[in-house]
Protein backbone atom coordinates (compact mmCIF):
# COMPACT_ATOMS: atom_id res chain seq x y z
CA UNK A 1 0.00 0.00 0.00
CA UNK A 2 1.10 3.47 -0.18
CA UNK A 3 1.96 5.32 2.84
CA UNK A 4 1.92 9.04 2.83
CA UNK A 5 4.18 9.88 5.69
CA UNK A 6 7.56 8.81 4.74
CA UNK A 7 10.99 10.90 6.14
CA UNK A 8 11.52 13.92 8.04
CA UNK A 9 8.23 16.05 8.99
CA UNK A 10 8.34 19.03 11.07
CA UNK A 11 5.43 19.73 13.08
CA UNK A 12 5.07 23.35 11.63
CA UNK A 13 5.05 26.06 13.82
CA UNK A 14 2.40 28.19 14.24
CA UNK A 15 3.30 31.92 13.35
CA UNK A 16 1.71 34.65 15.80
CA UNK A 17 2.73 38.00 15.84
CA UNK A 18 4.10 39.85 18.63
CA UNK A 19 0.00 40.35 19.97
CA UNK A 20 -0.46 36.79 20.03
CA UNK A 21 -2.49 37.03 16.54
CA UNK A 22 -2.10 33.89 13.95
CA UNK A 23 0.24 36.11 11.45
CA UNK A 24 -0.63 34.26 8.00
CA UNK A 25 1.73 36.12 6.32
CA UNK A 26 4.33 34.42 7.94
CA UNK A 27 3.85 31.46 7.03
CA UNK A 28 5.37 31.48 3.38
CA UNK A 29 8.49 32.28 4.71
CA UNK A 30 8.47 29.57 7.39
CA UNK A 31 7.52 26.88 4.47
CA UNK A 32 9.49 27.84 1.88
CA UNK A 33 12.62 27.61 4.80
CA UNK A 34 11.83 23.76 5.36
CA UNK A 35 10.99 22.97 1.59
CA UNK A 36 14.09 24.43 0.06
CA UNK A 37 15.97 22.29 3.11
CA UNK A 38 14.77 19.12 2.16
CA UNK A 39 11.53 18.31 4.49
CA UNK A 40 9.11 15.35 3.16
CA UNK A 41 6.20 16.58 4.43
CA UNK A 42 4.31 19.29 7.34
CA UNK A 43 2.13 18.30 10.38
CA UNK A 44 -0.05 21.20 11.08
CA UNK A 45 -2.28 22.56 14.51
CA UNK A 46 -0.50 19.44 16.58
CA UNK A 47 1.45 19.87 19.77
CA UNK A 48 4.15 22.37 18.33
CA UNK A 49 1.55 23.84 16.25
CA UNK A 50 -0.67 25.39 19.30
CA UNK A 51 -3.53 23.66 17.62
CA UNK A 52 -5.36 23.59 21.51
CA UNK A 53 -4.79 27.24 21.76
CA UNK A 54 -6.38 28.08 18.38
CA UNK A 55 -9.53 28.85 17.66
CA UNK A 56 -11.59 26.46 14.67
CA UNK A 57 -11.36 29.69 12.30
CA UNK A 58 -7.76 30.05 13.21
CA UNK A 59 -6.70 26.64 12.56
CA UNK A 60 -9.05 26.60 9.13
CA UNK A 61 -6.97 29.25 8.34
CA UNK A 62 -3.87 28.03 9.08
CA UNK A 63 -4.34 25.15 7.14
CA UNK A 64 -5.93 26.94 3.78
CA UNK A 65 -2.47 29.12 4.32
CA UNK A 66 -0.15 26.68 4.86
CA UNK A 67 -1.22 24.50 1.47
CA UNK A 68 -1.62 27.46 -0.55
CA UNK A 69 1.85 28.27 0.17
CA UNK A 70 3.21 25.02 -0.08
CA UNK A 71 1.21 24.64 -3.82
CA UNK A 72 1.58 20.67 -3.90
CA UNK A 73 5.44 20.46 -3.26
CA UNK A 74 5.32 17.90 -0.08
CA UNK A 75 2.12 16.68 1.51
CA UNK A 76 0.29 17.90 4.44
CA UNK A 77 -1.15 16.65 7.32
CA UNK A 78 -4.16 18.72 9.51
CA UNK A 79 -4.45 17.79 12.88
CA UNK A 80 -8.20 18.44 14.14
CA UNK A 81 -7.80 16.96 17.49
CA UNK A 82 -7.28 18.58 21.01
CA UNK A 83 -10.53 19.90 21.41
CA UNK A 84 -14.43 18.73 20.87
CA UNK A 85 -15.29 15.82 19.06
CA UNK A 86 -17.80 17.93 17.29
CA UNK A 87 -14.94 21.05 16.17
CA UNK A 88 -12.83 17.99 15.34
CA UNK A 89 -15.22 16.40 13.16
CA UNK A 90 -15.99 20.24 11.35
CA UNK A 91 -12.45 20.17 10.56
CA UNK A 92 -12.31 17.04 9.06
CA UNK A 93 -15.07 17.66 7.01
CA UNK A 94 -13.51 20.88 5.62
CA UNK A 95 -9.82 19.42 5.29
CA UNK A 96 -9.89 18.33 1.75
CA UNK A 97 -11.13 21.02 0.44
CA UNK A 98 -8.29 23.65 2.65
CA UNK A 99 -6.16 21.40 0.81
CA UNK A 100 -4.59 18.77 3.54
CA UNK A 101 -3.79 15.35 2.36
CA UNK A 102 -4.57 13.47 5.35
CA UNK A 103 -6.25 14.54 8.92
CA UNK A 104 -5.23 13.25 12.59
CA UNK A 105 -6.21 13.57 16.19
CA UNK A 106 -5.44 13.09 19.56
CA UNK A 107 -7.64 11.00 21.88
CA UNK A 108 -10.44 12.50 23.69
CA UNK A 109 -8.92 15.21 26.09
CA UNK A 110 -11.85 14.62 28.30
CA UNK A 111 -11.43 11.00 28.37
CA UNK A 112 -7.84 10.17 27.76
CA UNK A 113 -6.93 6.29 29.09
CA UNK A 114 -9.97 5.17 27.80
CA UNK A 115 -10.19 3.00 24.06
CA UNK A 116 -13.59 2.96 23.88
CA UNK A 117 -13.85 6.70 24.29
CA UNK A 118 -10.93 7.53 21.83
CA UNK A 119 -12.62 4.94 19.25
CA UNK A 120 -16.07 7.16 19.27
CA UNK A 121 -14.23 10.08 19.14
CA UNK A 122 -11.62 8.59 15.90
CA UNK A 123 -14.26 7.00 14.23
CA UNK A 124 -16.52 10.15 14.23
CA UNK A 125 -13.40 12.00 13.07
CA UNK A 126 -12.77 9.31 10.74
CA UNK A 127 -16.59 9.58 8.71
CA UNK A 128 -16.10 13.21 8.54
CA UNK A 129 -13.60 13.04 6.23
CA UNK A 130 -12.56 11.28 2.64
CA UNK A 131 -8.93 11.79 2.87
CA UNK A 132 -6.67 9.57 5.42
CA UNK A 133 -6.77 9.73 9.10
CA UNK A 134 -4.33 9.05 11.23
CA UNK A 135 -4.67 8.74 15.08
CA UNK A 136 -2.18 9.42 18.19
CA UNK A 137 -0.42 6.81 20.42
CA UNK A 138 0.74 9.01 23.21
CA UNK A 139 1.96 7.87 26.01
CA UNK A 140 0.16 9.62 28.24
CA UNK A 141 -3.11 9.25 26.99
CA UNK A 142 -2.72 5.60 26.52
CA UNK A 143 -4.89 2.53 28.73
CA UNK A 144 -2.04 0.41 29.57
CA UNK A 145 -4.25 -2.40 29.95
CA UNK A 146 -4.88 -2.40 26.17
CA UNK A 147 -2.04 -4.29 24.16
CA UNK A 148 -1.00 -3.66 20.17
CA UNK A 149 -3.09 -5.65 19.35
CA UNK A 150 -6.71 -5.33 21.00
CA UNK A 151 -6.10 -1.44 19.62
CA UNK A 152 -5.55 -1.99 15.94
CA UNK A 153 -8.78 -4.30 16.33
CA UNK A 154 -10.52 -1.26 18.07
CA UNK A 155 -9.18 0.76 15.36
CA UNK A 156 -11.27 -1.12 12.76
CA UNK A 157 -13.98 0.36 13.74
CA UNK A 158 -12.20 3.78 12.43
CA UNK A 159 -13.31 4.80 9.04
CA UNK A 160 -10.69 6.07 7.01
CA UNK A 161 -7.92 4.99 9.40
CA UNK A 162 -4.10 4.52 7.36
CA UNK A 163 -1.35 5.01 10.17
CA UNK A 164 -0.22 6.02 13.75
CA UNK A 165 1.58 9.02 15.45
CA UNK A 166 3.41 7.02 18.13
CA UNK A 167 4.70 9.24 21.11
CA UNK A 168 5.89 6.90 23.12
CA UNK A 169 9.78 5.97 23.99
CA UNK A 170 8.54 2.19 24.23
CA UNK A 171 9.49 0.94 20.84
CA UNK A 172 8.51 -2.57 21.74
CA UNK A 173 5.52 -1.63 21.64
CA UNK A 174 5.93 0.59 18.39
CA UNK A 175 7.31 -2.80 16.58
CA UNK A 176 4.78 -4.82 17.75
CA UNK A 177 2.13 -2.59 16.15
CA UNK A 178 4.02 -2.45 13.11
CA UNK A 179 4.68 -6.14 13.16
CA UNK A 180 0.84 -7.08 13.65
CA UNK A 181 -0.32 -4.30 11.18
CA UNK A 182 1.45 -6.39 8.56
CA UNK A 183 2.76 -3.58 6.40
CA UNK A 184 -0.91 -1.87 6.32
CA UNK A 185 -0.20 0.64 9.13
CA UNK A 186 2.01 3.90 8.25
CA UNK A 187 3.83 3.89 11.45
CA UNK A 188 5.45 7.26 12.56
CA UNK A 189 7.14 7.86 15.56
CA UNK A 190 7.02 10.81 17.60
CA UNK A 191 10.34 11.56 20.18
CA UNK A 192 12.62 13.76 18.05
CA UNK A 193 15.61 12.27 20.47
CA UNK A 194 14.84 8.68 19.46
CA UNK A 195 14.73 9.78 15.61
CA UNK A 196 17.20 6.91 14.75
CA UNK A 197 15.66 4.17 17.17
CA UNK A 198 12.23 4.84 15.39
CA UNK A 199 13.91 3.84 12.30
CA UNK A 200 15.63 0.75 13.37
CA UNK A 201 12.44 -0.44 14.61
CA UNK A 202 10.45 -0.24 10.96
CA UNK A 203 8.85 3.43 11.06
CA UNK A 204 8.09 4.63 7.62
CA UNK A 205 8.62 8.46 8.72
CA UNK A 206 9.40 10.84 11.49
CA UNK A 207 7.25 14.05 12.59
CA UNK A 208 9.00 15.97 15.31
CA UNK A 209 9.09 19.74 16.59
CA UNK A 210 12.74 20.13 16.06
CA UNK A 211 12.60 19.47 12.42
CA UNK A 212 11.35 22.81 12.27
CA UNK A 213 15.12 24.10 13.18
CA UNK A 214 17.47 20.98 12.13
CA UNK A 215 15.75 19.77 8.73
CA UNK A 216 18.93 19.01 7.31
CA UNK A 217 20.56 17.62 10.21
CA UNK A 218 17.86 14.99 10.89
CA UNK A 219 17.33 14.48 6.77
CA UNK A 220 21.05 13.70 6.91
CA UNK A 221 20.51 10.90 9.53
CA UNK A 222 17.75 9.77 7.64
CA UNK A 223 19.31 9.31 4.51
CA UNK A 224 22.49 8.13 6.02
CA UNK A 225 19.91 5.52 7.80
CA UNK A 226 18.81 4.35 4.67
CA UNK A 227 21.86 4.10 2.86
CA UNK A 228 23.12 1.55 5.87
CA UNK A 229 25.28 3.87 7.20
CA UNK A 230 24.11 3.57 10.64
CA UNK A 231 27.00 4.90 12.66
CA UNK A 232 27.01 8.08 10.75
CA UNK A 233 23.50 8.12 11.68
CA UNK A 234 23.84 7.49 15.45
CA UNK A 235 26.35 10.02 15.59
CA UNK A 236 23.92 12.48 13.92
CA UNK A 237 21.36 11.65 16.74
CA UNK A 238 23.71 12.19 19.49
CA UNK A 239 24.31 16.02 17.96
CA UNK A 240 20.95 16.90 18.09
CA UNK A 241 19.97 15.21 21.04
CA UNK A 242 23.02 17.91 22.72
CA UNK A 243 20.78 20.77 21.06
CA UNK A 244 17.19 19.21 22.11
CA UNK A 245 18.59 19.16 26.07
CA UNK A 246 19.64 22.72 25.70
CA UNK A 247 15.94 23.29 24.53
CA UNK A 248 15.01 20.92 27.39
CA UNK A 249 16.76 23.26 29.60
CA UNK A 250 15.10 26.58 28.80
CA UNK A 251 11.60 25.70 27.09
CA UNK A 252 11.34 23.76 24.01
CA UNK A 253 8.47 25.12 21.72
CA UNK A 254 9.64 29.41 22.84
CA UNK A 255 13.37 28.19 22.28
CA UNK A 256 12.29 26.52 18.59
CA UNK A 257 10.83 29.94 17.97
CA UNK A 258 13.77 31.97 18.74
CA UNK A 259 16.10 30.23 16.80
CA UNK A 260 13.82 30.59 13.73
CA UNK A 261 13.75 34.14 15.05
CA UNK A 262 17.49 34.61 14.97
CA UNK A 263 17.61 33.02 11.45
CA UNK A 264 15.56 35.53 9.49
CA UNK A 265 12.07 33.63 9.27
CA UNK A 266 10.03 35.21 12.45
CA UNK A 267 7.23 33.22 14.25
CA UNK A 268 6.86 35.44 16.89
CA UNK A 269 6.44 33.87 20.71
CA UNK A 270 4.21 30.84 22.09
CA UNK A 271 0.40 31.68 23.33
CA UNK A 272 -0.17 30.88 27.03
CA UNK A 273 0.20 28.46 28.85
CA UNK A 274 3.62 28.08 27.19
CA UNK A 275 5.96 30.80 28.52
CA UNK A 276 7.89 32.91 26.43
CA UNK A 277 11.62 32.09 26.47
CA UNK A 278 13.20 34.33 29.04
CA UNK A 279 16.17 36.90 28.87
CA UNK A 280 18.22 33.85 30.59
CA UNK A 281 17.34 31.31 28.90
CA UNK A 282 17.81 33.59 25.94
CA UNK A 283 21.34 33.84 26.99
CA UNK A 284 21.28 29.93 28.38
CA UNK A 285 20.53 29.13 24.29
CA UNK A 286 22.98 31.49 22.51
CA UNK A 287 25.44 30.47 24.83
CA UNK A 288 24.76 26.46 24.85
CA UNK A 289 24.58 26.63 20.75
CA UNK A 290 27.75 28.35 20.41
CA UNK A 291 29.73 25.94 22.38
CA UNK A 292 28.77 23.33 20.38
CA UNK A 293 31.06 21.60 17.14
CA UNK A 294 28.99 21.34 14.45
CA UNK A 295 26.55 23.88 12.72
CA UNK A 296 22.53 23.13 13.78
CA UNK A 297 20.77 23.56 10.77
Amino acid sequence: MSKLVQGIWPALCTPFDEGLELSTCRVAPLVRHLVDAGSNGFFITGGTGEGRQMSVAERRRMCETVTRDVAGQVPVVFHVGGTTTEDAVVLASEAGALGADAVASVAPADQPNDLAAAVRHYAAIGSASEVPFYVYWLARDVDGQVTPGQFLEAMDAVPNFAGIKFTDPNFFVFQQLVDLAGGRLNAITGPDEMCVAGFVMSSDGAIGSTYNIMPRMFLRMYNAFLSGRIQEAMELQVQANRVIALLIAVGVLAGIKKMLEWRGVPVGPPRPPTARLSAEGEDRLRTGLDALDFDVV
